[in-house]
């Protein structure tokens, strides 16, 4: 094959096997190939030089199969020979297997060897240094393109090792495509791309349709801008975007107390929130912006979030949605510019709703306080503040604790969330409240119309704040009903009563409902209450001696069983002996007839004064 080279020194003329070539430096070609990388980037420089390689070694194998070889493997190691004539390498080809099917066309081939002085290799070091993955692009487009031409199908060439990757020597392997299988996929893409123009072209239809698209962005945003300096209701900027996207749109917060939806078909809007509860529950419903699809419809949505607390969700509904769409990207972008109106819609009623309540907090301390001269004068001033108070009423307090250790948890904001919440809850009922802070505890005075079922919507109402405020415990007592503003301090002062006796399992209880004995205790003299009940049962008190404990017990029970001896030996589970015995021993330490209707009066009442003190408890 060296014959084939011929020099024409006296006409400046260089032909091998016949067609004229030239004699550059390999640098040109790394200089090249740098200014590729700079103006094209590097994967189309890549394709370039993979499809350039391609096309010199397809015309090296036509020139070689018009030569006097008899067969294809004699054919196909002229393309080493001619490469290195070239200059591009040497080559030292390892392995070489060849199936041949029934017309004795070529149906496979494998073949590896080894490139050595690859000029590519060289000068991409030399011009950019040591790359991430193989470099010898004209080596492996010239393989493939010479042995896909001699075996009649294509054949795709890749390297396993490269020294411009950094590694002792470049080692390449070539097979027939169908043999590759999956592993190739992301080379070939580099030997059809498309010409440069032709991209240019598609980039600048894309740049257009995203132009247009980024329009219609703006034009909603513009318009959502609008919706919310005019004071439009939620409802109108869901029913503007839908008109403006024609797809289905659903905005709801976490509680499904408010609800606004656009474009939906019967029974679709229940069958979306469905998704969304069962998502957030299952803890898949992220705090951004994503997608599901699900029975052939597909959810874009993202979160309605407000001063770090996420409050809802806007979701577009679409049907026929495809993966890569270029509106994809679009409609999220509107999704998000209308969850960023809900929040600022969310943040002026939010602010407005505190201000409000800040001067109804007010209004309602003037109340409890005496401040007004008369009962007409509090109705007047209610109107103003769209808060009639022309009809009975009944004041409530709210108690409530953190079931754990809350470390810094504001207190003043958990009271404002608390009060927030009770406001929404009784605003679905078109029912006023007035809310203030007092010791800790939330006063809520309720205005009650006719036919107010406000006993169910209490109990309703303290549902609702632990579904929200999860690891809280609320107690609620309850005044009587008045139509005596005047008297509200007194008012306050009942349910402030029966929130204080509330020590058992109820949430709420009614001042009705506290005794006679408890009101004592909260309207006279406690200290003198407790010191005379600790006096009446005075050496039964030590709680370190196990037999005083049973005597206070077995006394206990003896009063609550009026004197009964058959009921109290019953209740204790001892003989009638014993019963007898314990009452002698009790009647001596406390040197009095405790069958006596008087002394049994004054001992019970102790026992009841202490219980609720909670300063002794019977086992």
């Amino acid at each position: 094959m060296t014959n084939l080279l011929n020099l024409k020194n006296d006409d400046g003329e260089i032909h091998l096997n016949d067609e004229r070539m030239i004699l550059t430096s390999s640098s040109i070609f790394g200089t090249l190939r740098k200014d590729l990388i700079e103006n094209i980037g590097f994967e189309r420089m890549k394709s370039f030089l993979i499809r350039y390689g391609w096309n010199i070694g397809v015309n090296d194998a036509k020139k070689a199969l018009k030569g006097n070889l008899s067969t294809v493997k004699e054919i196909l190691r002229q393309g080493p020979i001619l490469h290195m004539l070239q200059g591009y390498t040497k080559v030292n080809t390892t392995k070489l297997e060849l199936s041949m099917d029934s017309q004795a066309d070529v149906h496979s081939v494998k073949v590896e060897g080894v490139w050595v002085n690859s000029y590519e290799a060289e000068e991409h070091i030399t011009q950019t240094g040591i790359a991430e993955k193989p470099v010898c692009y004209t080596l492996t487009g010239y393989a493939s393109g010479f042995y896909s031409t001699v075996c009649g199908h294509e054949v795709i060439f890749k390297e396993s090792a490269c020294k411009g990757a950094g590694q002792s020597e470049c080692r390449y392997e070539g097979k027939s495509i169908h043999l590759w299988g999956i592993e190739i996929q992301d080379e070939l893409k580099y030997y059809k791309t498309k010409p440069i123009v032709q991209e240019l072209a598609v980039t600048y239809e894309k740049l257009l349709e995203e132009r247009n698209s980024l329009s219609k962005v703006m034009d909603i945003h513009n318009l959502l801008t609008e919706e919310l300096i005019n004071g439009r209701s939620l409802q109108s900027i869901v029913r503007m975007v839908y008109q403006k996207t024609k797809i289905p749109l659903l905005m709801e917060n976490f509680n499904g107390n408010q609800v606004y939806h656009a474009g939906f078909h019967k029974g679709k809007v229940s069958e979306v929130r469905n998704q969304l509860k069962l998502m957030r529950e299952n803890g898949t419903l992220t705090l951004e912006t994503g997608s599901i699809v699900k029975d052939g419809m597909e959810l874009l949505y993202t979160p309605i979030t407000l001063q770090n607390k996420t409050y809802g969700y806007c979701t577009f509904a679409q049907s026929d949605l495809v993966e890569g769409n270029t509106n994809l990207e679009i409609n999220r972008m509107i999704l998000e510019r209308v969850s960023m109106t809900g929040s600022l819609f969310l943040l002026n009623e939010k602010s407005s709703f505190e201000a409000l309540e800040r001067v109804k907090g007010l209004f309602l301390e003037q109340i409890l306080n005496g401040e007004f001269a008369s009962r007409e004068e509090i109705i007047k001033k209610s109107m103003y503040l769209d808060a009639s108070l022309d009809h009975p009423f009944t004041i409530a307090v709210l108690g409530y604790r953190f079931s754990s250790d809350r470390g810094t948890e504001n207190d003043y904001f958990i009271q404002q969330k608390i009060i927030e919440e009770i406001y929404s809850f009784f605003k679905k009922w078109n029912q006023v409240v007035l809310s203030a802070l007092r010791d800790g505890n939330i006063v809520l005075l309720i205005p009650l119309s006719p036919g107010n079922e406000f006993q169910f919507r209490t109990k309703e109402c303290i549902n609702h704040l632990y579904t929200v405020f999860s690891g809280y415990n609320f107690k609620m007592g309850l005044s009587t009903i008045s139509d005596e503003l005047e008297r509200a301090h007194d008012v306050f002062q009942e349910a402030l009563t029966a929130l204080n006796m509330n020590e058992g399992t109820r949430d709420i209880i009614k001042f009705e409902e506290v005794d006679l004995l408890s009101i004592l205790m909260h309207t006279g003299s406690t200290p003198a209450v407790l010191q005379k009940a600790e006096k009446m049962l005075g050496p039964l008190l030590m709680k370190d001696d196990p037999k005083m404990n049973e005597l206070l017990k077995t006394l206990y029970v003896f009063l609550q069983c009026g004197g009964n001896l058959e009921c109290s030996m019953k209740e204790l589970n001892i003989s009638m002996s014993g019963l007898r015995y314990r009452i002698k021993r009790l009647e001596e330490l406390l040197s009095c007839q405790i069958r006596n209707p008087k002394s049994a009066f004054q001992l019970y009442a102790s026992f009841e004064t202490l219980l609720k003190a909670k300063m002794i408890t019977i086992g």
